[in-house]
């Protein structure tokens, strides 16, 4: 009869600690950095993210529905918000507009009159503006984990 003295180690305990001994391999590192390049392509052209990962469907969905988003915010006069916000509204406005990449500075320069917002109309294109960059966010968020691996 065994000593309780004694501990009883299995097969798949040592091989536990030793996975977790070994430190993370160069290609597990490779694919990381992969996947945050991939999910920065996502954030600055919406939708190239996904079309890198061969998700047709998704990359022209995201990168119509930014678009379109941007095109209507931008038509109906709303307000872009800039990096010099005064309030902490401000900020989380142009954290919003900045989310949607490129289409952010082609909204600065196509902006010539200026924003509109003591009407309604300038209102709803503030909104869908922010909307966008918010939308393109989650997508350059989802282009990251499924270069990741994680199930999507």
């Amino acid at each position: 009869m065994p000593d309780d003295s004694t501990m009883d180690v299995t097969t798949s305990d040592v091989t536990t600690a030793a996975a977790a001994a070994v430190p993370e391999p160069e290609h597990r590192q490779r694919n990381e950095a992969l996947a945050f390049a991939i999910g920065a392509a996502g954030w600055l052209v919406p939708g190239l993210g996904h079309a890198l990962q061969k998700m047709w469907g998704r990359a022209i969905g995201c990168f119509l529905t930014v678009g379109v988003l941007v095109f209507l915010g931008v038509g109906m006069r709303g307000n872009l918000f800039s990096s010099d916000g005064g309030d902490a509204f401000g900020m989380l406005g142009y954290v919003a507009d900045l989310g949607t990449g490129s289409f952010y500075f082609a909204a600065r320069a196509l902006e010539t009159q200026g924003s509109d917002v003591a009407h309604a109309e300038g209102d709803y294109g503030t909104r869908f503006l922010a909307a966008a960059g918010v939308l393109n966010l989650l997508a350059a968020l989802h282009a990251y984990e499924a270069a990741r691996g994680r199930k999507a």
